[in-house]
């Protein structure tokens, strides 16, 4: 009783222990379905050629010529078994299907339920910490006021403010990731992505300010989007801090949206910053993960990442069922294109291809001559 005990309580509350037994159970259950539909259909071909036998004898002795039934008789149990054989085929594909499908479904229930659970508890412990880190912030921006503070205290205060910045970029980005659990409930409309990216770059105009970096943005025509104006919003805004961030100082960013032949709005920011390693390349999408010759080079200009950016950019284009490319070479510049599907206009003389569009370019320049 006390070894059942354990393992049921083990059962209940470890979920790879429970995948495992449930995955074992199902399997030995389709075992002994498979083994009874053969013995069924087995049994059924049995008595169909016993049926067969017996009915061509009798035919046989009936028309007093037994040599010509031979033939006869063997060519309708082979049809028979024939039959029986295509009929077992089909049975066991169907119940092989059916379930693969019930043993996926319960497999991957456990793992679904957890990652659900993490990223909700993940979103309820960012809206926790809010709180306390504004108030930090806030008694520390209070502190500042005091203008017979020691320079160094200054110093300090400023340091952790800078910091509680960061940490609540961390906690937006886990607020994002928490939402992006059910992206379905995304509210979808036609958006000016000219206007998102506008906004955007005027956003962090000081920061690429102050890095003296060259901006040059070079817009279409009608690039309208299919999309959450918020979502758009984080996905230029991620991949244009992504660039000011590795891009050192005097560096220059070209930041471009186009129609593709395809149907989609592209946009493409390329920085001339540190680049990625071919082997980071794989992962950069994960959460957390960074380079660590980028970290070390970044720290170099002062930059600091939460790790989470391009997570995001990435779970916000697959809900728009869009796509990301990235090309980088290290000491030469990333490129990072996305391109998101374009709304659909009533009226579409005013579509045109790409090389029609009439584009603009408008120059930012923020490096000193």
């Amino acid at each position: 009783m006390e070894s059942v005990t354990a393992w049921l309580h083990k059962y209940r509350n470890d979920l790879f222990f429970q995948t495992e037994v449930n995955v074992i159970a199902l399997q030995a259950v389709f075992a002994i379905i498979i083994i009874a539909l053969i013995v069924v259909s087995f049994s059924i071909l049995y008595h169909n050629i016993s049926f067969a036998i017996v009915n061509g004898i009798r035919e046989s002795l009936a028309s007093n010529a037994p040599t010509l039934m031979g033939p006869e008789i063997i060519a309708e149990v082979e049809n028979i078994r024939t039959l029986n054989l295509l009929t077992i085929i089909g049975i066991v594909s169907i119940a092989t299907i059916v379930f693969g499908y019930v043993i996926g479904r319960i497999t991957l229930r456990p793992a679904r339920n957890a990652l659900e659970s993490q990223k909700q508890f993940i979103g309820n412990v960012a809206h926790e910490l809010r709180t306390p880190l504004s108030i930090i912030k806030t008694n520390t921006e209070v502190a500042l006021f005091d203008t017979a503070m020691a320079p160094d205290l200054r110093q300090t205060l400023m340091s952790n403010i800078e910091e509680l910045d960061r940490v609540s970029q961390i906690i937006n980005n886990l607020l994002s990731l928490s939402i992006l659990v059910h992206p379905e409930e995304m509210e979808f409309a036609s958006v000016d992505f000219s206007s998102v990216v506008a906004n955007v770059v005027e956003l962090y105009g000081p920061l690429a300010k102050s890095k003296e970096l060259e901006v040059l943005v070079r817009n279409g025509s009608n690039m309208d989007v299919w999309g959450n104006a918020t979502a758009l919003e984080q996905i230029a805004g991620n991949i244009l801090k992504n660039a000011i961030s590795y891009t050192p100082k005097g560096g220059r960013i070209r930041i471009m949206i186009d129609r593709t032949l395809y149907g989609h709005i592209e946009l493409s920011v390329q920085d001339s910053g540190i680049g990625i390693p071919r082997k980071d390349l794989y992962r950069i999408f994960e959460p957390f993960y960074r380079a660590e010759r980028s970290r070390a080079r970044a720290g170099m200009y002062g930059n600091s990442s939460s790790g989470l950016g391009l997570t995001i950019v990435s779970e916000l284009v697959k809900a728009h069922q869009g796509r990301i490319a990235i090309r980088s070479s290290v000491g030469h510049g990333t490129t990072v294109s996305v391109y998101l599907p374009a709304a659909h206009t009533n009226d579409m003389s005013d579509v045109r291809p790409a090389h029609q569009n009439a584009p603009s370019e408008v120059a930012i320049d923020f490096s000193k001559k």
